[in-house]
């Protein structure tokens, strides 16, 4: 048996000092069934007591002390929380909590081996249950599934914004759906059910990729986390993450991952007031993706050459955030700008939106179609001077087959963030039953905005027909 057992009288933390706690048994399940049991026990939440809410999420907090017989394991426990398929928080015993060894061992020591045997970790405001785990190794046994109770929500601390200060001025995501956070440190994890859609998906794309016979890749934009996070992040990047987990399947022979091209060039990879990278992270990004796909480096740079670039002032997707706003310099293309070769486009905002470009003088005088992300953007104005007509759909990473196969695309890309890799995509989306829901989503005043921004082409405009676009020009 575990046994989830109260101390046997009241004890402080850092937010109440508890009157009583509840006794729990619970079935073993991996750890073996002559092994005498663990003690653990969970301080928050408690049916007994009010939730403790921060604007990051619920705090779980507890302890667990491992019995003699697991004594090897000491320094090596992760408590495991889980309320998805396809990822799980992952967190060490890393609190030191000598009123609970001395309240078993009868010992006040501070030296002793599971002192730190406590734990404590937020979930996301949105979650109702999840299940906790201990994990010994390869080994994992189910504690409990802890229920969410939502009638004290409005308890809450107010949400902070959701932006990480680092040093020298740099800002990074906080409190995001991704736990980005959480996966720069190490402690969000694919599960093997995410692992295997992973496969799933991958496998899929090649499928895909090849009944066309199109040269294809899968381009992750690495998190402004892993490239600039050694330098200026507030904390200490871990070693297992999610993008660490998928670059190292089988599978993942076709995925372009640029952060060791991004980090050569320094501050200049990332803006330091946004998520994402500069125009000149874009370029490099973009070579490393056209020489995956097997065009030549030398004529690829040579496109590239030439460009020159002005400073501006600029807010961010992070520096927006603040009153007053934040801003940075960054350095802009000045000699190119994709959105004259517009031929077509839906201007949707982010998912659904639907662009064709055509440049004329572009490198190769074939076809790219690109299912991407907001990465994606910034990258346009390298891409389309590289393939003749380059197709680009919002929608990490999720393909549409209809599409594909309409378009018959040379060049298949698919691009996503590093930190959408807990969002595992698909290879059966309807691009047109995206459209659909999202112009049904739109409000009066977005549908305005997209209809005076949008581009559009006549109805016997030869090049959409010969993409086979016009079932998706709605």
């Amino acid at each position: 048996m575990i046994e989830n057992t109260g101390l046997k009288r009241p004890l402080a933390t850092p937010a109440v000092r508890f009157t009583r706690f509840v006794k729990r048994l619970v079935e073993r399940e991996t750890l073996g069934s002559n092994t005498p049991g663990l003690r653990w026990h969970l301080d928050f939440p408690d049916s007994q007591r009010s939730p403790w809410i921060l604007p990051g999420g619920w705090v779980v907090q507890g302890w667990l002390v491992l019995p003699e017989s697991l004594a090897d394991w000491v320094g090596k426990v992760e408590i495991v929380a889980r309320w998805g398929k396809t990822f799980e928080l992952c967190h060490p015993l890393s609190i030191r909590r000598p009123d609970v060894i001395e309240a078993i061992f009868g010992t006040e020591t501070a030296e002793h081996p599971q002192v730190q045997c406590g734990f404590r970790f937020t979930v996301p405001h949105f979650v109702d249950q999840f299940s906790l785990f201990i994990r010994l190794g390869d080994d994992q046994s189910l504690l409990t599934l802890v229920e969410m109770s939502h009638d004290h929500i409005d308890k809450a601390s107010p949400p902070t914004i959701k932006v990480l200060e680092g040093k020298q001025g740099w800002l990074f995501l906080d409190n995001d759906t991704n736990g980005s956070v959480d996966q720069y440190r190490g402690r969000l994890r694919l599960t093997d059910e995410g692992i295997s859609q992973w496969q799933k998906y991958l496998q899929g794309v090649t499928q895909i990729a090849n009944s066309i016979s199109a040269a294809h890749a899968v381009l992750v934009a690495p998190s402004k986390e892993s490239v600039m996070g050694p330098h200026y992040h507030p904390f200490a990047e871990g070693s297992s993450g999610p993008i660490q987990q998928l670059l190292a399947l089988p599978e993942a022979r076709n995925i372009v991952y640029p952060q060791a091209h991004l980090a050569q060039l320094g501050d200049g990879a990332f803006i330091r007031t946004d998520t994402h990278w500069t125009q000149q992270g874009a370029m490099v990004a973009t070579k490393a993706l056209a020489v995956a796909m097997s065009l030549d480096p030398g004529a690829v740079d040579a496109v590239f050459a030439k460009d020159k670039y002005k400073q501006r002032k600029f807010t961010g997707d992070l520096g927006n955030k603040f009153t007053p706003e934040r801003h940075c310099n960054i350095q802009t293309l000045s000699t190119f700008n994709f959105i004259k070769y517009r031929h077509f486009d839906n201007c949707l905002p982010n998912f659904g939106r639907l662009m064709l470009v055509v440049n004329e003088q572009a490198l190769i005088p074939e076809i790219c179609l690109i299912f991407g992300s907001s990465s994606s953007y910034s990258m346009m104005n390298y891409v389309c001077r590289l393939f003749k007509q380059v197709v680009f759909v919002h929608s990490a990473g999720t393909l549409d087959p209809e599409l594909i196969k309409a378009v018959n695309p040379a060049y298949l890309v698919v691009q996503t963030n590093a930190r959408f890799v807990v969002q595992v995509p698909g290879v059966k989306q309807s691009l047109l039953e995206l459209i659909h829901e999202k112009c049904a989503r739109l409000s009066k005043d977005e549908r305005a905005s997209v209809a005076k921004r949008r581009i559009d082409v006549e109805p016997d405009d030869v090049l959409v027909h010969k993409l086979n676009l016009i079932p998706w020009l709605v």
